[in-house]
């Protein structure tokens, strides 16, 4: 049959048993249930059957909506021509509606054609008679059932998320080791969920709301073990462009993921509003991302620090140098102290990136044990852990020795980046 005439036909078989729908149209044109997707043949020695890998809503799942979509995922592309789904309703028999396929016919799914009855058990049956491109059939018939939700459930929604809905100044670029000797760049954002959701969607759209000209990205993500968490890495759109522009806003779209009931995202829940996680970048932060190459890629200098002010304590101060820092026990805590000596012309902005939050104390011990003003403060979030924190003091010229007190702390260990400016 012609593809023109296969489609109108598939539209018209989705009663409750979606079969072939072959046709005696003679004309010579292949039927379409044995044409590949675009771009993809079928594999003549391919004789494994393939099989259901998940089904909407799960087996033995309950409060499904009475209009929920039947969803069934294979393990490869499959005909669209072929396969037959039953569904029954306390024994009865019901009659199923539009249907249709996605992800490169990967995904099956199909519409009842009236809402189901609030509270009845519901009998899915996958027929043995779906095809992959090579013409293997399922192996066996699966059946699954599940329970209608006496009134309509509530819709999945977005609890929590970083960056935050609404968020200003958000960090555009991530740095991680891509492998022993270099970097890559990414933007991570995380969206949780308050119900597990089908972890077989993962797909996402990122749009550019300050250039609409520049077209909508599809992101697939990683769903957490539990179904309660979406990753979404998003990486360089080109080689020579960052994974987000700085100070853009972006909008990201969240509406065509699925509770593990089956229902669609709350587009009205205060949490995104209206299924769309809005933000906008601020600034990269050079400093931290140099920081950060030292940090990823570099193993770090060994030093144990001195156990009390007047003991000895060891050097940390070498511009670029990334110190592994072990601490002195010091009763239930930890503490220590190193050594940093100022320029001898000029004043000059010290830095440390830490890979935690720790007391330092900064003292001038030149010409007695001044205190010297410091500030920490989180770093902004290009490598995380790696670099979490930054402390900052001026460093007086003249060949000055500050005394750096890390402590107490509940941790033996640390590392930090030391640059000066």
């Amino acid at each position: 049959m012609r593809l023109a005439h296969a489609t109108a036909l598939l539209a018209t078989c989705a009663a409750l048993v979606l079969t072939g729908c072959d046709n005696d149209d003679p004309s010579d044109t292949p039927d379409a249930g044995s044409l590949p997707d675009a771009g993809t043949q079928p594999d003549a020695g391919d004789t494994a059957a393939p099989t259901v890998t998940g089904t909407t809503p799960a087996a033995d799942a309950a409060h499904v909506a009475a209009d929920t979509t039947i969803t069934v995922r294979f393990s490869e592309p499959m005909k669209s021509g072929r396969g037959t789904v039953r569904v029954a309703v306390d024994g009865a028999q019901r009659t199923l509606g539009d249907s249709h396929w996605m992800e490169e016919q990967r995904v099956f799914m199909a519409h009842p054609a009236e809402a189901l009855p609030p509270g009845a058990r519901a009998e899915v049956t996958v027929e043995t008679d779906f095809e992959d491109l090579s013409g293997n059939r399922l192996a066996s018939p699966l059946t699954f059932h599940f329970t209608v939700h006496g009134t309509a459930p509530a819709k999945p929604h977005v609890t929590e998320s970083s960056p935050a809905e609404g968020a200003t100044s958000v960090m555009p670029v991530e740095l991680y080791k891509a492998d022993a000797t270099s970097l890559a760049q990414r933007k991570v954002v995380t969206l949780t969920f308050n119900e597990p959701m089908d972890i077989a969607l993962t797909q996402v759209t990122l749009r550019d709301v300050t250039t609409p000209a520049n077209a909508p990205r599809t992101l697939a993500g990683t769903w957490s073990s539990d179904g309660l968490t979406l990753t979404v890495a998003i990486p360089r759109p080109e080689s020579d462009l960052p994974p987000l522009e700085q100070e853009n806003q972006y909008t990201l779209d969240v509406t065509g993921l699925r509770s593990a009931t089956g229902q669609s995202v709350d587009t009205a829940h205060a949490g995104l509003g209206d299924g769309k996680l809005d933000f906008t970048t601020g600034r990269r932060d050079a400093n931290v991302e140099h920081a950060c190459l030292h940090a990823l890629l570099n193993a770090p200098q060994a030093v144990t620090a001195g156990s009390s002010p007047t003991s000895f304590y060891p050097a940390t101060d070498s511009a670029h140098a990334f110190y592994g820092v072990t601490l002195p026990a010091d009763g239930t805590s930890f503490r220590g102290y190193t050594e940093v000596v100022t320029d001898p012309d000029r004043d000059q902005t010290i830095a440390l990136y830490l890979n935690q939050s720790i007391p330092v104390e900064v003292r001038d011990t030149t010409d007695g044990d001044a205190l010297v003003a410091s500030t920490l403060e989180p770093a902004a979030p290009v490598c995380v852990p790696a670099i979490t924190h930054l402390l900052k003091f001026t460093g007086a010229s003249g060949d000055r020795f500050l005394r750096l007190g890390f402590g107490p702390a509940s941790h033996e260990t640390l590392t930090f980046v030391f640059e000066r400016y």
